[in-house]
């Protein structure tokens, strides 16, 4: 008795003709494929010292990605991008992100993490950020159908 093959996704088929099917993670059921992503934080200093907490993330709609390019250019004095140092114009950027991005309001949010810019280890911010583009990325499937040669739908719904 011959079984019937199991319907692939057209996201699952162009991953195998790319040759990278297996290492395509369905986001279907992954908390990151949401508008909203709640995670859990934590990182060691050089001096022994415990940065904890619990970061919801939201992602940006226009109007806040906006608000981040203005964020990011009064943290740079209104110096134009070229006159800076590209390490801080990377930190701006982080900076100004996780300004927005991340829930102030939200219960569990910790109360070191107010103001990133009074944190003497940049590490902090570097790992933040990068748990959150993750976020965004799995949100905006850029690390699956971008890979797979793909055009993605916008989510018009806000």
């Amino acid at each position: 008795m011959s079984s019937v093959p199991e319907l692939k996704s057209a996201t699952q088929i162009a991953a195998e003709l790319n040759g990278d099917a297996a290492d395509t993670p369905d986001t279907s059921e992954d908390p990151k494929a949401g508008k909203e992503y709640t995670f859990s934080f934590s990182h060691t200093d050089p001096r022994g010292k415990l940065w904890a907490g619990k970061f919801t993330n939201r992602i940006l709609t226009v109007k806040q990605r906006r608000i981040v390019k203005i964020t990011k250019a009064q943290l740079a004095g209104n110096v134009p991008m070229h006159a800076l140092d590209a390490d801080i114009w990377e930190m701006n950027e982080m900076v100004a992100h996780l300004s927005i991005s991340l829930n102030r309001n939200a219960k569990d949010f910790p109360k070191w993490a107010l103001d990133l810019e009074d944190l003497y280890d940049e590490q902090i911010i570097v790992k933040l950020y990068a748990e959150v583009d993750s976020h965004e990325s799995t949100f905006r499937r850029r690390d699956t159908l971008a890979d797979a040669g793909q055009g993605v739908e916008q989510d018009n719904a806000g």
